[in-house]
């Protein structure tokens, strides 16, 4: 084995462990019901899961990756879970990766500095395959771009993109990106220096972006799914309460990773003595603006930067003393004791990388725990409360769902719509009109935060009795 391949191996290596991530997000809940509940009874249209919004429209733009994972978890429980997306997140990078120049020690250290700054959104989340599906798109086109692959690639486009809208509304990233190209390669004198579609290549993928955009109709939606992105990106209620939609706060750091790509990036694109193509710069300009708007779309930008970063870092080191980690010389017959040591290696990093995957297996009910109300739930249970009307924290609503409660609000903004979540909002805030939020649905308990302002009210209230409390959770019961 040469030292080149051990590297490799060691990069794909730490891109699965990174990826590794406990099932804490509070919308797996839900979406492995949803799962559950196709495969039982059809796709739903209108929502199934609430007693507040029983027949509002609901557009399922997720169903098949819920069936994907409702029969992961059959198969394996959550463990599979964790595993399965850690291969489709590890995979979408280094699909990305191969399609990078500077391979393998400058590409591996971007497209790790990516990793890092994607992660933030990480887990068992559909929204992984949209990583997926995107990491593939920017492989085909740079491949075909490159002169790696031939054009006849650009039309896996369109089935790619059917497949793409039958798992997220994200196919709309595919469809952009494509656009983006078409955009960029239009002009051929910007293309100077540096990489470029032939006018027949350019001429094709012409034509196989609007029918892409053609295919996603190909959806139990249908042409609904056109249209459903952007009334997601145009909810107000979306952007003031989840806190993902919200720019990212630089103070934080985990956000400092985005931070070092965007600037590396743009330190790349000044000093490379080679002209930045049109294509290069919307791409990095647009996805860097839209995870400077939304963290959300960070991983938008880490997938889409790291070939630009690299292409640029490649052409400003290639003249320095760090040429070496453009273009490392060829390597030379490897000694059959640097083999073995290297295999060595490959074995311990093997070794160490599966211990930590167990750990993270091993700490996944405890991390659970951590986030969700579990003992707070087994004493509704106990209480003969699992059919009763509650109120309960936006956050908790999709566990809530998987214990087979009907909820108040879940992580399904899109469901109750502006009006409701700002309702739900000025309740959960207690502020002066929070006991219409309770009267009017009925509700017969309250499962909260403890520290939340709507559990301080009702403490004092006088019309609601704590009769449970832990260090997360606490439970009001209306006082008959």
């Amino acid at each position: 084995m040469t030292t080149r391949r051990l590297f490799e191996a060691l990069f794909a290596i730490a891109l699965l462990v990174i990826a590794v991530r406990h099932t804490t997000d509070p919308d797996l809940w839900w979406h492995l019901r949803t799962g559950e509940y196709i495969l039982a009874n059809g796709i739903p249209r209108t929502d199934v899961f609430s007693f507040t919004v029983p027949d509002h429209r609901w557009v399922t733009h997720e169903w098949l990756t819920q069936v994907f994972m409702w029969l992961v978890f059959q198969a394996g429980g959550l463990t599979a879970l964790m595993l399965v997306f850690a291969l489709i997140t590890a995979l979408a990078f280094w699909l990305v990766y191969r399609r990078c120049s500077g391979r393998p020690y400058l590409a591996a250290f971007v497209v790790l500095l990516a990793a890092f700054a994607a992660a933030i959104t990480w887990g068992a989340r559909p929204q992984m395959f949209n990583l997926l599906l995107l990491g593939l798109f920017l492989s085909i086109v740079e491949g075909v771009r490159g002169g790696v692959l031939s054009e006849r690639a650009f039309w896996w486009l369109p089935p790619l993109t059917a497949l793409w809208a039958n798992l997220h509304s994200g196919y709309l990233l595919g469809v952009v990106l494509l656009a983006v190209y078409v955009v960029g390669e239009s002009v051929p004198r910007w293309q100077a220096g540096g990489p470029g579609l032939s006018r027949a290549a350019w001429r094709r993928l012409l034509l196989v972006t609007p029918l892409s955009f053609l295919a996603a109709v190909l959806n139990p939606n249908g042409y609904h799914l056109w249209i459903y992105p952007f009334e997601t990106l145009g909810s107000g209620a979306m952007q003031s309460y989840i806190v993902e939609w919200r720019p990212p706060d630089f103070h934080v750091p985990i956000f400092w990773p985005f931070a070092a790509l965007l600037a590396l990036g743009v330190l790349a694109l000044i000093l490379s003595p080679r002209r930045p193509g049109l294509t290069d710069l919307l791409l990095f300009g647009g996805t860097a603006g839209a995870g400077l708007l939304s963290a959300r779309h960070i991983p938008l930008f880490a997938l889409a930067a790291a070939p630009i970063v690299c292409r640029y870092l490649e052409a400003s080191l290639a003249g320095t003393r760090l040429r070496g980690l453009v273009k490392p010389h060829p390597a030379a017959k490897t000694a059959r004791a640097l083999t073995l040591l290297n295999v060595l290696l490959l074995v311990v990093a093997l070794g160490a990388g599966l211990f930590w995957i167990a750990a993270r297996v091993a700490e996944n009910d405890e991390a659970i725990e951590d986030d969700f109300p579990v003992a707070a739930v087994d004493y509704l249970v106990s209480a003969g409360l699992e059919g009763a009307r509650g109120y309960n924290s936006y956050e908790w609503g999709g566990y809530l769902i998987w214990r087979g409660f009907p909820v108040y609000i879940d992580g399904r903004a899109d469901v109750y719509g502006d009006a409701f979540m700002h309702a739900y909002r000025r309740a959960y805030d207690a502020r002066s009109d929070w006991r219409a939020s309770l009267d009017d649905f009925a509700v017969q308990y309250v499962l909260l935060q403890e520290d939340s302002p709507l559990a301080t009210v009702l403490e004092e209230s006088g019309e609601w009795e704590r009769t449970y409390k832990d260090s997360l959770a606490v439970v009001y019961e209306r006082v008959e």
